[in-house]
């Protein structure tokens, strides 16, 4: 009996860890798995928002990797320092791993598109620590402006820079949290002080739904009076101030946050790997999701630029990221066994936009739902997506204890 192929997998997020929870079942003996990840924990990203307003604590998003994996999966905390692809060897956490294949799905980073001062004085908004970073930076505006009422407007004015979905559902929920438990915390502050802010450098909202709807969601922000710069690039980010570059000319804007959602690129150690590459310096893979010219790899995920049938290539969403991890653990399946790997086939199975509390957006099997109707999608669609029987419980109860809470209010 041949020996056990040794699988390194790098990332523990929804790519990683769908490949390991897969590859476990088809590869039982056949396969020794290792994940590799900086942190022990499997973050839940598309719901980091309501961590930021308050909505879901981060326990409820952020769960342990020992929990959602068989105790077959080797687990290592570090931090990915070198992949030599020709020796087949991955430096972490000052040990060496050999491989006989690789999976890289070790997600993105933050792109600041060489804007220094953004990277300098913009809170990024990707992991579990920027979501602390961010509430205590709002909180702290609170106190000053209530210190300072006369800086107060300026103080508390909060930019979400970036359309897409990740920042219309921030500046909603945020708004929400700002306009609701912080303004009862600091009662001498006016709730006319507050200012949302929400910039796009193009002229309307990004995320990927119909048309329709996407005016629709320009009405409900306006509802909750948020301001919509778009068509407004932000040229530059300073220390209480930024600046908008658009059709009339530059602008200067005093604020006390701005939160940077404008984008994502592949990871800094993705960067020096000499591997062929597609649009956004991601790595060029095909449709059985193995990087060009090197078949014992795959990528998948926000590094990986995969083929669409259109033509172009995959979005960076956790939706396709879901249906590419089982995909790539029946490729490394097939590579055991020798035979053909089967071809990767996404599947839209709509989107879901949140809008604050009790709002959505959402678009499937060709409905385009609002209201309630869409609340109730969007959050079962989330539920589908969590990897945990009782964690999907634990996030639901948590939702009901929101809304009875805040209809008390």
């Amino acid at each position: 009996m041949p020996a056990p192929a040794s699988v390194l997998i790098l990332g523990g997020g929804f790519g990683g860890l769908y490949t390991a929870l897969i590859a476990s079942r088809l590869l039982s003996g056949r396969a020794e798995l290792t994940i590799i990840d900086r942190n022990d924990y499997f973050l839940y990203t598309p719901l980091l928002f309501q961590v930021a307003g308050g909505t879901l604590e981060a326990h409820h998003v952020a769960r342990p990797l020992k929990r959602l994996l068989p105790r077959s999966v080797r687990i290592v905390r570090a931090d990915v320092t070198a992949i030599d692809v020709a020796a087949k060897q991955v430096a972490a956490g000052g040990a060496s791993f050999a491989y006989d294949y690789l999976v890289l799905a070790l997600g993105g980073v933050p792109n600041f598109y060489g804007m220094a001062t953004a990277e300098q004085h913009a809170l990024p908004f990707k992991w579990l620590p920027d979501v602390f970073h961010l509430r205590e930076h709002i909180e702290q505006r609170f106190a000053e402006a209530a210190a300072e009422p006369r800086r107060a407007r300026d103080v508390l004015r909060t930019v979400v820079t970036g359309a897409g979905c990740t920042g219309v559902e921030l500046v909603a929920e945020l708004h929400d949290w700002m306009s609701g438990p912080l303004l009862r915390q600091y009662p001498s502050i006016p709730a006319d002080a507050l200012s949302l802010v929400l910039a796009e450098a193009f002229d309307h909202l990004l995320c990927p739904m119909d048309p329709n709807l996407m005016r629709e969601a320009v009405r409900k922000l306006l509802d909750r009076r948020i301001d919509l710069r778009l068509g407004r690039f932000v040229s530059e980010v300073g220390p209480g101030w930024l600046k908008f570059r658009g059709p009339s000319g530059d602008e200067q804007v005093p604020c006390g946050t701005v939160v940077w959602t404008a984008g994502i690129k592949p990871a800094p150690i993705i960067a020096d790997l000499a591997l062929p590459r597609g649009p956004g310096g991601r790595i060029e893979v095909s449709s059985t999701l193995q990087v060009t010219g090197h078949p014992e790899i795959l990528a998948l995920g926000d590094l990986a630029a995969c083929p669409d049938p259109s033509g172009g290539v995959l979005p960076q969403t956790a939706q396709v990221t879901v249906q590419q991890g089982p995909a790539a653990a029946r490729t490394l399946a097939a590579l055991i066994a020798g035979t053909d790997p089967p071809v990767f086939r996404y599947r839209r199975k709509g989107e879901v936009v949140g809008l604050g509390r009790m709002g959505a957006l959402a678009e499937a099997f060709g409905l385009r739902l609002v209201g309630l109707p869409a609340w109730l999608f969007s959050r079962t669609v989330h539920l589908a997506r969590v990897p945990d029987w009782g964690d999907r419980v634990a996030i639901a109860l948590q939702w009901v204890k929101a809304l009875l809470e805040s209809e008390r209010r």
